[in-house]
């Protein structure tokens, strides 16, 4: 699947560029009107600059967790909020993200996050998502009341069996970076329906 660890790397670069570009962009928008606006800024810039802020917080703290180093330390109620935080900037007010933690631990801080990408990934009009990890293995569950991506779906079965996405592969490089993480030898299988997926891993 992975050539080397430079390819991952890459993957892993683009997407985070991908995923807080956007808002950079409209906070240099935001600064633009304050300038036509002789630096003062009016209630349109204000709530650009707001919620792009927001935005590109909670990405950043959260893929400093599922893509970054020394990340045991957050604490399971942390980590809850640091997820909760992300995926309010994936959902919106009308389709919402929820989640629910189950057996979370610092240790499982980055695997649980790269879970938390996954299912959000295939949720086109918000969802439900559930992780549960016991001794035996982890479960994530994604739910929703509308159907879910099933081309997505299709690529995630498809990297567990070692089929190489044709296009746009770090849109799915948190999978790919999870496999990587726990090896091989791990056992991993998705299950799908028109409205969920599970994920077992263990």
């Amino acid at each position: 699947m992975i050539e080397n660890n430079t390819e991952l790397a890459e993957m892993i670069s683009t997407r985070i560029s991908h995923d807080l570009i956007g808002n950079i962009g409209a906070l240099s928008s935001a600064l633009e009107l304050m300038n036509e606006n002789n630096g003062e800024p009016d209630a349109d810039a204000m709530n650009i600059i707001k919620t792009a802020s927001q935005t590109l917080k909670a990405r950043q703290t959260f893929f400093r967790i599922a893509f970054g180093l020394d990340t045991k330390t957050v604490k399971p109620e942390e980590l809850k909020e640091i997820c909760e935080n992300y995926l309010s900037t994936v959902g919106s007010r009308s389709y919402p993200l929820t989640l629910h933690l189950n057996g979370a631990s610092a240790e499982l801080a980055k695997v649980l996050c790269l879970s938390v990408m996954i299912g959000a990934e295939v949720c086109i009009r918000g969802g439900n998502i559930d992780i549960a990890v016991n001794k035996n293995n982890m479960v994530l569950k994604v739910s929703s009341e509308y159907e879910l991506s099933a081309p997505k779906v299709a690529v995630y079965q498809n990297i567990l069996h070692d089929i190489r996405p044709q296009d746009n592969i770090s849109q799915y490089v948190q999978l790919i970076y999870l496999r990587e993480l726990l090896g091989e030898d791990v056992d991993m299988q998705i299950e799908a329906t028109a409205k969920t997926m599970t994920l077992v891993i263990g």
